[in-house]
């Protein structure tokens, strides 16, 4: 097996990204403060949102409960399998592919993409482009979302990351340590709550959802080819970023901007 050096991880940053999306939910809460009563439904959505997704179990139906078993299951496989799946990963190392997983890597980046979002709903609010902004809070509340739920999981679980070697067991020694943060990938859930938001904010684009879910798809896999996270890590990731992403489009008003009743500006709104 031919494993290349890589720099070890360090774990300050973690303290980071959970800095970032509080600063961040801050920025929109300000912003928002000053608008009409209207747009503040979309903060008051966050909190609404968590409760929906608590209350969803409770009206899943038999399809439902099959979806999440098949999920369960591969979940599961991916487990008792990966570190085959690493090996297998770690046998394919060579040049060209650390330069592509070093590429693939930063649509998964928190602290990229969280203030690309921002940015993409001040840039539509700006270019008084409602469809733009829309989008850029939908992305924004899937990414802030997933991230949340991804950080507690990792914490709770506290599997220790592959490249430790110190194996895939979940609490595989005592006490809680930010550094066992293997399970689920950040990376994973991060592109996973976008992509599924601008496949369906721009559903005429047919080239787009191919190349949003293959980007996707290749950053997960950027994870296990860098012997960052483990298989079961990447593909629970996914399946919660895109479950958020699912969640922020059925439970968040759409944005809109209209000229004020002056008619001397414009005012953000938002509507179900």
């Amino acid at each position: 097996m031919n494993i290349s050096y890589r720099p070890p991880a360090t774990h300050f940053s973690k303290g980071r990204h959970v800095l970032a999306l509080l600063l961040m939910y801050l920025s929109f809460s300000a912003l928002f403060a000053a608008q009409p009563f209207s747009a503040r439904a979309y903060l008051v959505s966050y909190p609404q949102s968590v409760v929906t997704a608590v209350k969803e179990p409770l009206t899943c139906e038999a399809q439902d409960w099959l979806k999440a078993g098949a999920v369960l299951a591969v979940s599961t496989a991916l487990y008792f399998t990966e570190e085959e799946i690493r090996d297998w990963a770690m046998d394919q190392q060579n040049t060209w592919m650390d330069d592509a997983a070093d590429v693939f890597r930063q649509p998964g980046e928190v602290l990229i993409m969280l203030p690309a979002t921002a940015l993409t709903a001040l840039g539509g609010y700006l270019w008084q482009d409602s469809h733009t902004m829309d989008t850029g809070l939908l992305s924004f509340k899937s990414l802030f979302l997933a991230a949340a739920a991804t950080g507690t999981l990792q914490f709770l679980s506290q599997k220790p990351r592959p490249e430790d070697g110190m194996g895939n067991q979940f609490h595989s020694s005592s006490g809680f340590k930010w550094s066992r943060d293997s399970f689920p990938s950040g990376h994973a859930t991060v592109v996973w709550s976008i992509a599924p938001i601008l496949s369906h904010q721009y559903p005429h684009q047919k080239w787009l959802p191919p190349l949003v879910y293959s980007i996707a798809t290749l950053t997960s896999l950027s994870r296990i080819y860098e012997d960052k996270h483990w298989s079961s890590d990447v593909f629970t990731g996914a399946v919660i970023g895109w479950l958020s992403a699912r969640l922020t489009l059925k439970s968040t008003p759409t944005a809109y901007l209209a000229p004020t009743a002056s008619g001397r500006g414009i005012a953000l709104g938002f509507e179900f």
